[in-house]
């Protein structure tokens, strides 16, 4: 089950993310905390995290981005969502890959449908690829892909610790994938563009530190795509 952790130290401002998540999702578990010390020390206890946390950027203690940044270490893959009055911040934050900002003060269907996109993603992300290699078959979640590579009729799938080679086409394999996570670059690369961390001219650079080609035929449809995707992914 779908998790969110409040960090939001204004006692107003908790009780009206409490109702908003609420109304939409009335069985979901939201717990609330004040600071990002109160956070940190929960998670340290329970061993676990949340799926989704809603993280007021301005805290007493450690702000905000520093207790994202001690999440993100733990959870490559929790989805962060900034509440935040003050726009400057949104440029001092990539570092912790939020998932979107939500200005102050909340608007409520601003804030639904953020986090309506937040679980769906939540949801799709976690959904499994599933392929074979002769007898075995093997699911990997999307959320662990890093890219596929082809050669010949063969497709490597990297994820960040290991690789996988099983028979297939990246043809086939394009028209079964989310189009909001995933793009084809070249004849033989399709890419996460959760794990983007710069579009150059003619190369994509991977978190992993990873350089893959973009050819010509696909460049002006992989800027097209990312950009939609860091629009969806951070703006209100």
């Amino acid at each position: 089950m779908l998790s969110i952790a409040i960090c939001e130290d204004n006692v107003s401002v908790q009780s009206q993310l409490e109702n908003y998540i609420h109304e939409l999702y009335s069985s979901c578990p939201a717990e609330v905390f004040s600071s990002g010390e109160e956070l940190l020390s929960s998670l340290e206890r329970k061993g676990s995290g949340f799926s989704i946390y809603l993280m007021d950027i301005s805290l007493p203690g450690i702000s905000g981005i520093e207790t994202a940044a001690s999440i993100r270490a733990r959870d490559p893959y929790a989805l962060i969502l900034y509440i935040t009055d003050y726009r400057e911040y949104v440029y001092h934050v990539f570092e912790t890959l939020p998932y979107r900002f939500i200005l102050k003060p909340v608007d409520k269907s601003v804030f639904q449908k953020a986090l309506s996109d937040a679980m769906n993603y939540c949801t799709d992300r976690k959904k499994m690829f599933l392929f074979h290699i002769d007898r075995a078959q093997y699911q990997i979640p999307l959320q662990e892909i890093v890219y596929f590579e082809s050669h010949l009729r063969r497709i490597t799938l990297h994820t960040p610790k290991e690789s996988y080679t099983f028979y297939g086409r990246l043809q086939d394999l394009i028209s079964k994938l989310n189009p909001m996570l995933f793009v084809r670059t070249h004849a033989s690369y399709i890419v996460n563009m959760e794990y983007i961390r710069a579009v150059c001219e003619a190369e994509i650079e991977l978190q992993t530190g990873e350089r893959i080609p973009i050819s010509r035929k696909y460049r002006t449809s992989v800027r097209a795509g990312h950009l939609e995707y860091m629009k969806w992914r951070t703006m209100q």
